[in-house]
């Protein structure tokens, strides 16, 4: 337990409501164990606890629209305020674009309430997810407030640059969860500001033990991924269709996610006549998900990330991490941060958008169980050492507090 305890208001999108951001419900409970004070306010929850485990966060959690009466009472009071218009002209100056402006624009009333809730429950430090429009609320807040604040920034709130330079040097650190994405910033925001960039992986809780893969006739492979353009499944539906072509038809893919893309994926599985062996039964609750691990059911986890429009990359995946934590084999390609996560032999790299690499991977896992097993063992020790949710939880808490 923390003896000096900082009272840290947490700044999400959904989180502990909605379906995604699943991998913060982790980090958010651990901070709770480690025996920090927090109170998370999401910027838009919906109605929905998809998670079971999000429950556990609830009662440290305010609900609230993006607007409604109050938030707007607290704005307009708030006018009177020299900070109110000096975090006004900051988003002012600081929005490179007409559309970031109004989205900052759009936020601004619960930055301004989030603030002003900070000062009454005597915050010590208000800490947020994603460099886009939650750390517009949190700069906001913190003018409003003068609390110290910070950030947590992933992949594609680094390219959108919503006002990063501003909020960088507004904020006491921003933590970058991969050295990829330290990079990528600080190309966009110049070295001045470096120091205040700080790289603290996101982690994942490692089980005191593994199941072995459950002896069977079929391999199960199984895609923790939303349906959309940057995850690349249609690579993997081609090199489903490649591993059939050859006689490799004991195999079963499942793809857990939901996305735009689902209809264009699922015309090209039945297109390839794949439908009994490639199925979309939709999202999990990330407790069932982690379940199916545990169950020894699932032989190996794959994620044909891409480079999509616009430079969209992965950071480096939670969704990995769990798995590798289980022993389960992983394979995914070298783009964005994924390669910070499986060097040295702890997963499987394919080339970017190349089905052939892909099929060639699986078909390595299916046939040679040693390799496997291996590969299992280093990419758990990975996550031990580098990926583990208890420790990178402290290290921010320690800057947090620092």
């Amino acid at each position: 337990m923390r003896s000096n305890k900082t009272k840290i208001l947490y700044i999400t999108a959904q989180m502990p409501w909605g379906r995604a951001e699943s991998f913060l419900v982790g980090e958010a409970c651990e901070m709770k164990h480690q025996g920090a004070e927090i109170f998370i306010v999401p910027r838009n929850p919906s109605r929905e606890v998809f998670h079971r485990e999000a429950r556990a966060l609830l009662k440290n959690s305010l609900w609230r629209p993006l607007i409604d009466i109050k938030i707007a009472a607290v704005f307009i009071a708030a006018a009177a305020k020299t900070s109110f218009w000096k975090a006004l002209a900051g988003i002012m100056r600081g929005s490179r674009n007409p559309l970031i402006f109004a989205k900052n624009l759009a936020v601004f009333p619960k930055g301004v309430f989030v603030g002003r809730l900070a000062e009454k429950r005597g915050i010590g430090h208000i800490h947020c997810h994603w460099g886009s429009t939650t750390a517009t609320m949190a700069y906001v807040a913190a003018a409003i407030s003068g609390v110290p604040w910070s950030f947590t920034l992933h992949r594609w709130d680094i390219k959108e640059n919503n006002m990063l330079k501003t909020k960088i040097g507004s904020a006491g650190f921003a933590r970058c969860i991969s050295e990829h994405g330290r990079q990528e910033l600080i190309a966009i925001i110049g070295k001045k500001n470096g120091i205040k960039i700080k790289v603290i992986h996101m982690g994942t809780d490692i089980p005191a033990r593994i199941l072995k893969p459950a002896a069977g006739k079929l391999f199960s492979i199984a895609v923790p991924a939303n349906l959309i353009e940057v995850k690349g499944h249609k690579y993997l539906i081609e090199a489903m269709a490649i591993l059939f072509r050859a006689g490799l038809n004991n195999i079963r893919c499942v793809f857990y996610g939901s996305g735009n893309l689902r209809q264009s994926l699922a015309d090209d599985i039945k297109k390839k006549g794949l439908e009994d062996f490639i199925k979309m039964p939709g999202i999990l609750p990330h407790e069932e998900l982690i379940g199916l691990y545990e169950s020894g059911k699932v032989d190996c986890v794959v994620l044909p990330s891409i480079v999509a429009s616009a430079g969209v990359h992965e950071g480096v995946p939670v969704a990995l991490m769990e798995a590798m934590a289980r022993g389960i084999p992983v394979i995914s390609t070298d783009t964005g941060a994924i390669g910070e996560l499986l060097t040295g032999g702890a997963g499987m790299m394919a080339k970017e958008r190349s089905a052939a690499d892909l099929a060639a991977a699986i078909k390595k896992l299916m046939l040679d169980k040693k390799f496997a097993g291996d590969m299992a063992q280093i990419a758990r020790k990975k996550i031990e050492d580098d990926f583990n949710v208890e420790k990178n939880t402290h290290a921010l808490l320690r800057l947090i507090e620092t």
